[in-house]
């Protein structure tokens, strides 16, 4: 059996793995991966800045399964990341061709498992892990690695004809395991890379930081940014410290010395806030929030139901952040309440303000869901954006250094995270209509669990704040606006639409969306355009037709669907490019969690072998 593997990032590793482990049964298997990066991929290339952090902290990263693989396949264990820098990663990086291997090596020992590690080794953790895998090969087991990129696929019969410009193979079996892919600009951003084309202006394109061209943005030239969740980090690091500035304590706060060689930041976005800054790990192996509101027993009654309203789910899942903040709370603010009786009644009565007096939980604890969201609420009169937003980072970083556990704020945001799965559930079932989920999940809940939990390093956040501080970094405020004239971009925010500020340079801070109908791949393209994938589409009650994005695959297996609707055995694609069918495909894999993307994969190869064996029946 042949099977290619188009895309060698984790998730291509993961599957790689996957069919390994399955594998040990059958004759013959010859795997062929193509990434024209090589094993781990674009994001994790070794040849980044190693200033780029992960913000999964390294015992929360792992590509091996374990006992809580719910899906039945192979267990095969193996070291997290962590582990990994603790054993295998020295003697691993010393045999490597690396410009900065010494200090990756200082990096390996200083590394605890709490800690950020840069983009560059977790990078060299996947390509150990390549090299790993093929020690659990059998003899009838081969894999080759080919440095290109996959231009086409196309169907022959019950077989798949694989293009590359140098390469072409048949084989019995694809699986597209694709990151983020850069799209052609449409709209608003069309119209501004057209104007700085025009008038020789820089405009820099949703990309990941570590791809953009920022040699062009010269000292004290003013730049601005839109976009403030974790590409807008990388870019602070990349025109800052990068650039030969300092970072030092000084009583007991950090404080930014410049080279002189940084431009002057001016950022903004729609929310016109940063993203939280991620809790300081305190859960260890497999620890995780368990839900209170939206246990298994409600998620199969929801089931049975057929459909369940999105507004009500959640509801119940904000009441579980809820549960999560005021449990830590009553241990830190108010250690003589009954913890027992207080959780009793908190679920009973779904949190009333009532049941909060009744035990004495003082008003300014309440939790509010208004100033969540928005919490630019809270600025005081006559008080000026910059002030706000430092007392704000000030108060975030506080928070987040209490602790996923023992911090309320921090457990609050963490639990988010470990309520992925009730979301996907629902998705998966279908249990909401098309409306529900075009405006309570993607409209209004994904960007508000990105703002919340999908934040920086804590280190980030101390950073930004010392940026604004020594005045490199001006944040504009909410609802921020791009407009051109003159032969300059214009930002402002709405809320302060006389303070205007005019440059040459503009940067898109956000990965481009998942919109496979707009993207530059050709391997996408061709697939489209020869109708053998087709887009996932929600046509709303209005007769409006929505397209998530997402390549359409069958929920349940990831093989593509055809333009017809048909299922095609034995083509399947899984990951980033499925966002919007399956929401949250980017998030790494965190060991003791049964995670989500180990799942998926072992589905792919659970359905590749039973194929196989219906076949030879």
């Amino acid at each position: 059996m042949k099977i290619a593997i188009v895309g060698g990032g984790p998730r291509g590793l993961s599957i790689l793995e996957r069919i390994v482990e399955w594998s040990r049964e059958e004759q013959v298997i010859q795997i062929t991966m193509f990434d024209p990066y090589g094993p781990g991929g674009k994001v994790w290339r070794t040849d980044q800045p190693l200033s780029l952090l992960m913000n999964s902290v390294a015992a929360h990263v792992t590509l091996f399964t374990d006992e809580t693989l719910s899906t039945n396949g192979p267990v095969a264990k193996g070291p997290n990341l962590y582990e990994w820098a603790q054993g295998e990663a020295a003697n691993f990086i010393k045999k490597q061709q690396l410009e900065n291997r010494m200090i990756l090596l200082e990096e390996c020992e200083k590394l605890g498992p709490n800690d950020h590690c840069s983009r560059v080794f977790y990078g060299l953790y996947q390509k150990w892990f390549y090299e790993y895998i093929q020690t659990r090969m059998t003899d009838q087991t081969s894999v080759k690695f080919f440095k290109d990129t996959v231009r086409a696929v196309k169907k022959q019969d019950d077989k798949f004809l694989v293009y590359t410009k140098a390469v072409e193979t048949t084989v019995d079996t694809v699986v597209l395991a694709l990151g983020h892919q850069e799209n052609q600009l449409i709209g608003h951003e069309q119209a501004l890379a057209a104007y700085a084309n025009e008038h020789r202006l820089f405009y820099c394109s949703p990309k990941n930081a570590a791809d953009a061209y920022l040699e062009a943005i010269t000292e004290d030239t003013p730049v601005l940014i839109r976009g403030l969740g974790l590409v807008f980090y990388d870019y602070l690091t990349l025109l800052t410290s990068d650039r030969g500035g300092t970072f030092k304590e000084e009583n007991g706060e950090l404080v930014y010395l410049p080279s002189g060689k940084e431009p002057k930041i001016i950022a903004g976005s729609g929310r016109g806030i940063p993203y939280h800054a991620r809790g300081a790990n305190q859960k260890g192996y497999g620890i995780e929030y368990q839900p209170r509101f939206l246990k298994e027993k409600s998620l199969n009654k929801f089931k049975r139901k057929g459909r369940f309203s999105a507004e009500q789910f959640f509801e119940l899942l904000k009441k579980e952040m809820e549960f999560a903040y005021y449990s830590a709370l009553l241990k830190t603010n108010y250690p003589h309440v009954n913890q027992t009786r207080f959780s009793e009644e908190f679920i009973r009565t779904r949190g009333t303000v009532a049941t909060l007096k009744k035990y004495g939980i003082a008003q300014k604890d309440f939790w509010d869901w208004a100033v969540i969201q928005h919490p630019e609420q809270t600025t005081k009169e006559q008080e000026s954006f910059q002030a706000f937003i430092i007392d704000y980072l000030t108060w975030d970083f506080e928070q987040a250094k209490k602790g996923t556990i023992a911090g309320p704020f921090a457990a609050a945001l963490d639990s988010l995270k470990d309520l992925r799965d009730e979301v996907r559930f629902m998705l998966d079932q279908e249990l909401f209509s098309n409306d529900e989920t075009k405006k309570w999940l993607w409209d209004w809940f994904a960007p508000l669990n990105s703002f919340l939990s999908i934040g920086p390093p804590l280190e980030r956040t101390a950073e930004l704040k010392a940026l604004i501080k020594a005045e490199i970094v001006t944040l504009i405020g909410p609802k921020m606006e791009i407009m051109t004239d003159a032969g300059r971009f214009i930002g402002f925010s709405k809320n302060s639409p006389t303070e205007k500020y005019k440059t040459h340079f503009l940067i898109e801070a956000r990965l481009p969306k998942t919109a496979n109908q707009f993207s530059l791949n050709p391997l996408i393209q061709q697939l489209l355009k020869d109708g053998i994938a087709s887009l996932h589409e929600l046509t709303l009650t209005t007769g409006e037709v929505y397209k998530t994005g997402a390549l359409l695959v069958e929920r349940t297996t990831n093989q593509l669907q055809s333009k017809e609707g048909e299922r095609i055995p034995g083509l399947f694609c899984y990951g980033i490019p499925t966002e919007g069918i399956h929401w949250l495909t980017a998030a790494t894999s965190r060991p003791g969690t049964d995670p989500w993307n180990l799942r998926e994969a072992d589905v792919i190869a659970s359905t590749i072998f039973t194929a196989l064996l219906t076949k030879k029946m």
